[in-house]
């Protein structure tokens, strides 16, 4: 009788440590998706400062004053990486924090950084630089914001990995649905 009481004691003792396990898991995961949607308006914000820009009489002025064949490859350049980020952080949310999605956010997240810093650094011709100052100060204050997060998300997910990589919760995280992710 003595020993079937430690038993379930032990058993007991083992489920309230998978259960804490389980429930501190999921805060962590939950908290990184809570952010990776803060970054995802933030994205979007910078998506609509482009839509904004291509349907405004401003990109109509530049095309018609600088080279429209130079203006028009660096401008296709940055709408063909919003187009990709688009794709890539708006599709149907499965498995979001999993290894090859961070990749391809994270990716495609330079490759909009990049296409935009090479059009917005083209030298300014005759009629000026091919963005205007305010439209520039958004973008910095967007991707300011951007940084920012993705500092806040990569420490969560820095945690997260940290919480399944410890001991005994290797050996049952990956068996409750938990996998490592990796920083943005």
């Amino acid at each position: 009788m003595d020993t079937s009481i430690w038993l379930w004691l032990a058993v007991a003792a083992v489920i309230f440590w998978l259960v804490g396990l389980y429930n501190r898991l999921m805060r962590l995961r939950s908290r990184a998706l809570d952010v990776l949607t803060a970054l995802e308006r933030q994205v979007r914000s910078s998506l609509m400062l482009l839509e904004t820009f291509a349907q405004s009489a401003q990109m109509a002025a530049l095309t018609a004053t600088n080279s429209p064949q130079d203006m028009e490859a660096e401008w296709m350049e940055v709408v063909r990486a919003a187009q990709v980020v688009e794709a890539i952080w708006y599709a149907p949310r499965k498995n979001s924090l999993s290894l090859t999605a961070q990749h391809k956010r994270s990716d495609s997240l330079v490759a909009l950084q990049s296409a935009w810093s090479s059009w917005a650094n083209t030298p300014p011709d005759l009629a000026g630089a091919p963005v205007p100052e305010e439209m520039q100060a958004e973008w910095s204050a967007i991707q300011n914001k951007v940084k920012a997060i993705q500092e806040a998300l990569n420490a969560i997910i820095e945690n997260y990995n940290d919480a399944i990589a410890e001991y005994p919760a290797r050996w049952v995280a990956g068996w409750m649905g938990f996998e490592s992710s990796t920083k943005i």
